[in-house]
């Protein structure tokens, strides 16, 4: 049996943590972090642009609906990876009323909508160009997925689809409004 001392035990914790956080690096897109922490749910003031240039509250325009925000942008690979997990996910629950939105961070317009259709997004997209709505909702790192109730709040936080994010949208659809309650986020 291998003993192993204080000091060799602390470096093999650290060359793990150092890894870890290599690999987290390869696999998560960042921007530089947001200033404020994350929104518990959308904030009222916060604004999107639609491809087409306009813009719209998002707190407004998805009231009443379960939604699912994917943050993406065009140079994030694993968002490329991302994307079609999100667009079988858009498609298996478009009949309960989920409403899946692409939110592009950091993209001009035409970078974005090229990038849309060279990814095969199928589900609408929105514009954030200066990562206002990102920064707000603690998108610091893409791709991100907020799973949002009908009330607006942030029930689930995910890196990529996993059994988590299908059973918070399930519980989401499953609630009347006011009905869901946020679950534990990562």
């Amino acid at each position: 049996m291998e003993t192993r001392t204080v000091p060799g035990l602390l470096s093999a914790i650290a060359a793990a943590a150092v890894a870890s956080a290599v690999s987290l690096s390869q696999t998560s897109c960042a921007h530089p972090a947001a200033a404020a922490p994350p929104a518990a749910r959308l904030p009222s003031d916060a604004r999107l642009r639609d491809p087409g240039g306009a813009s719209f509250a998002p707190a407004r325009r998805y009231r009443g609906r379960v939604v699912l925000l994917d943050f993406w942008a065009s140079w994030c690979e694993e968002c490329k990876r991302s994307v079609p997990r999100v667009d079988r996910v858009a498609s298996a629950f478009a009949a309960d009323g989920l409403v899946v939105v692409g939110v592009n961070a950091g993209d001009g317009e035409g970078v974005a909508r090229s990038a849309a259709a060279a990814l095969g997004i199928r589900y609408p997209i929105a514009l954030d160009p200066e990562l206002e709505f990102a920064d707000r909702l603690g998108a610091t790192g893409l791709p991100l997925l907020l799973v949002l109730d009908r009330d607006g709040r942030v029930l689930h936080r995910a890196r990529a689809v996993d059994a988590e994010t299908l059973a918070a949208i399930r519980r989401a659809l499953a609630g009347p409004p006011g009905a869901a309650r946020p679950a534990a986020s990562r």
